[in-house]
């Protein structure tokens, strides 16, 4: 049985998550990034997936990973592969006050011992967030890389921070 949740403040936030997503796709698409579902790559295969990832740039949308939480599977928004570079991208939006910023703790331990990728972009915009969040993940960015120094996480709070990073590392 399944549950409806008829909260329009939730509904929101999944709209506004997905025009991000779409607007990330468009954008990497002008930059000629290659576009395609985890579920479609895997379709094709090893012959065909090599010659995508020899299209240097792909952005693969819905990506999964092994969770801390033992058998379970989940998912982030997409992986970028930029040659043989292999960049984790998470969104986290939160325009009002909720439990986003409950996700984040957790998307830090699964960089540090779930995701394969050793690159993690987290964009994070909204201004419903705790007071504290931003502190937290100075914090917590500095003890992975003391602690993992070869994981390498970038946390954006505007888009056009997240594109101008993307720009540059093309």
């Amino acid at each position: 049985m399944s549950i409806i949740v008829n909260n329009p403040a939730l509904q929101r936030a999944k709209v506004d998550g997905t025009k991000l997503e779409k607007e990330f796709i468009k954008f990497c698409q002008t930059k000629g990034i290659g576009c395609i579902s985890y579920t479609e790559w895997q379709r094709l295969g090893a012959e065909k997936t090599a010659s995508l990832d020899h299209q240097d740039n792909l952005l693969i949308k819905h990506y999964p990973y092994n969770s801390i939480y033992d058998g379970h599977i989940c998912f982030t928004e997409f992986v970028l592969i930029l040659g043989k570079r292999r960049i984790r991208i998470e969104f986290k939006s939160q325009r009002v006050k909720g439990s986003k910023d409950e996700c984040i703790p957790y998307i830090f331990e699964n960089a540090e011992t779930q995701f394969p990728e050793n690159e993690l972009i987290i964009f994070r915009p909204g201004k419903g967030w705790k007071e504290g969040i931003k502190p937290y993940i100075i914090r917590r960015i500095k003890k992975v890389k003391k602690e993992n120094p070869n994981i390498d996480i970038k946390v954006f709070y505007e888009y056009d921070e997240l594109k101008k990073y993307i720009n540059d590392t093309l």
